[in-house]
């Protein structure tokens, strides 16, 4: 590994990222639309791209208050596969697309700046739909160099298509490293000096322009939650942006700049308002080949005159931007910093609203034997109000739009992009006067006072809620508790009583969380079964206070079914990952009326021995419960918790192991497939099969993307669980599958079981015969892992249950 100084605009973003909302704020990612790859090839040709550029072997450090580059010699990279049958969208709720989904979740994976590559690639397939996400983070590439990675991508898979091994590349002609030194450079010789001069005197009491907000917004540190509106361009304004350019001679970017400053104008803009425009800062052929992240964000000042027609401000704008040109290579953040405070301020830390005229980058690229083709950006996050990018693609032009949804509504954000479609229409007509357009725009270029008017309104709006939020509270210590407990669950603004948890998005997964942290807050052990017949936080809130009832012996953990003091009293064992309400639902309701049933939460105990002490400790509390066991993880741990009771002279009571591992060390995780094994579990867990992939190729050493898919993956059919949530159950399961992996025991119990086996071989079964003895009942079902807890299987195993503790034995035969 190599260290190296980092350019300027690497140290800004770098420094930007620390502050801002969402760490995902400078992903740029690329979705292209492909035909059917192969998967191999692809693989070996993105290992040859990245072995050809530095900057994707790139990590940023911070250290002694700099940012340096550290740049690997070697950097292995995975792609990542992600493949469906078509009958996997139908899975999806309506109006749902899978491959949006998965490419949203790809883009939002944030990267560590610490670690390289800062670069990844996934195929991802859906029938025979297929595409390809390129996600790099903008502190080692810019626009112009995905287009060149793309290309070099495509050249690198034909090669290995034809021959493997054969995708080779000459050493780039100049290396992202020489440029950050000669940036460097520049910043302490003065090379830069009269540049940044002739930008403070350009920018001398301009404002940044931008639209009238919707809706109270102060301003904030940067990657607020955004949105991306994708509008195609009318085949009239292209017509007309075409007359406008043969007419003065230019650029088609010289005309979309003016429509915006006679949108702007027009909306209400004084002055000369104040526009970032997106440049690649590449004028010479060294720069050209250089991959990396050179690009600018130039800040472009136009002004409507009295009296002027369109054609007057395309060719005053072309003009104006020229003179600018030759300065372009200033970074913006230098230039910020040079500005006096009035000016600095009025101009914010970046423009309010950015163009970048793309042309047709991102298209036209031949790979495999189709075109790639760019789709609508997954951008969730908002580096400033609104950023417009311009497209020239095989079937027309597209303007995408990304926006901050804090601060606009996207019909405000629509009404601009239509605005602009009918300035450009009327460049088809020579000397059109702007006055004589119309728009629904409203704008202003005072952002300081927007800002200021969005602070005291927000203001109000808090100092109401929290009122709000205090006089429950003062009402009802518990219900206030209870109430944000629901809220932060579910991820809502606010907690009604008559919400019902599953129709607001809940699910099966997170109530068990839920649950969990009532219990700690409140102190309160509510029974899950009467919650279950009225899922709302009002029947929550009403059996949180009435479960001040006596504590019966025996009562660890969490409470599923409150009982009648003196009937049997059945303990179970969460399954790997934990449990949740829906768990041991039915096997509960179907025991007969008095039984009692409860469950204790899982600990951090790191072996099978460990965890089984654990649920025996709190067990000794009070009287053995009459049965205990569990599913999967949890069957086994109960035949631990047997053995131990045994060693210490204890009689183990009567046990129910629910399709349980064995322990005779064939149950491992295969190394490197827990994050696919997890992904498994929780699809089938919350009945959604269909969304297993039937190919998947993942990174072990890079969960977070997994993890992401996943979350949307659940998101599709209506389950929502953060990613924080999955990576904290995902370190839970893979705990446990730890534990389990290579244990074994031979030492018997001999106690009266019932053994259920639904994915159980015939070797685990005579192996657990071996060690339950002949009081065994084995229940044969006909049902997968996921199934065999639910009905009409968890009614046969609570009468085998009920059966087993009266003292019946024998078998059940399949199908009964």
């Amino acid at each position: 590994m190599t260290r190296h100084v980092s350019a300027p605009q690497q140290e800004a973003l770098w420094w930007i990222q620390q502050r801002s909302a969402r760490k995902d704020l400078y992903n740029l990612t690329w979705r292209m639309s492909v035909g059917r790859l192969d998967a191999d090839a692809l693989d070996r040709a993105w290992q040859a791209v990245v072995e050809r550029y530095e900057v994707l072997r790139t990590a940023l450090v911070h250290e002694d208050g700099a940012v340096w580059q550290e740049v690997d010699a070697k950097a292995a990279v995975t792609l990542d596969v992600w493949r469906w049958p078509r009958e996997a969208q139908d899975a999806v709720l309506p109006g749902r697309d899978l491959l949006d989904e998965v490419a949203r979740h790809l883009h939002s994976t944030p990267f560590d700046l610490g670690r390289a590559p800062l670069a990844r690639l996934s195929l991802v397939v859906v029938g025979e739909l297929s595409e390809l996400v390129l996600t790099a983070h903008h502190a080692v590439v810019d626009g112009w160099s995905m287009q060149r990675l793309v290309q070099d991508l495509a050249d690198a898979y034909h090669a290995e298509l034809a021959r493997p091994g054969s995708a080779e590349f000459p050493e780039p002609a100049v290396r992202f490293t020489e440029h950050a030194v000669r940036a460097r450079q520049a910043m302490t010789d003065g090379s830069w000096q009269a540049d940044t001069a002739y930008w403070v005197r350009s920018l001398s009491d301009v404002e940044s322009a931008t639209l009238v907000p919707d809706r109270p917004r102060p301003h904030q540190v940067p990657g607020e939650p955004g949105a991306v509106l994708r509008h195609p361009l009318s085949p009239e304004a292209s017509d007309g942006v075409a007359a406008l350019t043969d007419r003065g001679g230019m650029t088609p970017f010289a005309a979309y700049l003016a429509a915006l400053y006679a949108v702007l104008g027009l909306g209400g803009v004084r002055g000369r308002p104040a526009v970032g425009v997106g440049v690649a800062n590449r004028f010479s052929e060294p720069d050209a080949d250089c991959v990396g992240y050179l690009a600018n964000v130039v800040v472009a000042t136009g002004e409507l005159l009295e009296g002027d027609t369109l054609d007057d401000l395309v060719a005053r704008t072309r003009d104006g931007f020229w003179d600018g040109l030759p300065h372009q290579h200033v970074p913006f953040s230098l230039l910020h910093n040079a500005l006096p405070v009035e000016d600095r301020n009025r101009l914010g830390a970046t423009p309010a609203v950015m163009l970048t005229y793309h042309g047709k980058i991102g298209a036209g690229v031949l790979l495999g034997e189709r075109e790639t083709r760019l789709k609508a950006s997954p951008n969730t996050s908002a580096v400033n109000h609104v950023t417009l990018g311009v497209f020239e693609g095989p079937e027309g032009t597209v303007i995408e739009a990304g926006y901050d949804t804090g601060r606009f509504d996207e019909s405000t954000v629509h009404t601009l992009l239509t605005d602009l479609e009918r300035v450009l229409e009327a460049g088809v007509r020579a000397d059109v006067p702007v006055s004589t357009l119309h728009v629904r725009s409203r704008t202003t270029a005072d952002l300081a006072a927007a800002n200021d008017f969005a602070v005291g309104e927000q203001a109000a709006q808090e100092d109401f809620a929290d009122d709000e939020r205090t006089s429950s509270i003062e009402e009802s210590g518990t219900r206030g508790a209870v109430a944000e407990i629901w809220r932060r669950t579910l991820r809502l603004p606010s907690a009604e009583a008559g919400g019902d948890f599953f129709a607001l998005g809940g699910h099966s997964l997170q109530v068990f969380d839920l649950f969990a942290e009532v219990q700690e807050a409140t102190g309160s052990q509510v029974d899950m079964m009467d919650w279950l017949d009225t899922p709302t936080l009002g029947r929550l809130v009403e059996l949180t206070g009435q479960a001040a009832v006596a504590e019966q012996p025996g009562s660890p953990g969490v409470l599923l079914r409150q009982g009648e003091r003196n009937e049997p009293h059945l303990h179970l064992i969460h399954p790997a990952g934990g449990a949740d309400q829906g768990t041991y639902k039915d096997l509960a309701a179907a025991l007969p009326q008095g039984w009692r049933v409860t469950m204790s939460p899982d600990g951090d105990q790191e072996t099978l021995v460990g965890m089984a002490d654990h649920h025996l400790e709190g067990l000794r509390t009070g009287r053995m419960p009459d049965v205990v066991g569990g599913w999967s993880l949890g069957g086994l741990i109960g035949y631990v918790m047997a053995v131990r009771l045994r060693r210490s002279g204890a009689t183990p009571p009567p046990l129910v192991l629910i399709d349980p591992p064995a322990p005779d060390g064939s149950s491992s995780t295969e190394a490197g497939r827990e994050l696919e094994s997890f992904l498994h579990t929780v699809l089938r867990a919350v009945d959604a099969p269909a969304l297993v992939p039937a190919e998947l190729r993942l990174s072990p050493e890079e969960p977070e993307r997994g993890l992401g898919v996943l979350a949307a993956l659940l998101n599709a059919v209506g389950s929502s669980l953060s990613v924080d949530a999955l990576r904290s159950r995902f370190d839970v399961i893979r705990r446990h599958w730890t534990a389990v992996d290579g244990f074994v025991s031979d030492e018997p119990v001999d106690v009266p079981s019932v053994l259920v086996a639904a994915e159980l071989p015939e070797e685990a079964v005579a192996r657990w015969r071996s060690l339950l003895g002949p009081g065994m009942v084995l229940v044969d079902v006909d049902a997968d892992h996921f199934e065999v807890v639910r009905n009409p299987f968890a009614a046969r195993i609570a009468e085998a249950v009920v059966a087993c503790l009266g003292g019946g034995a024998g078998r059940t035969p399949s199908g009964e």
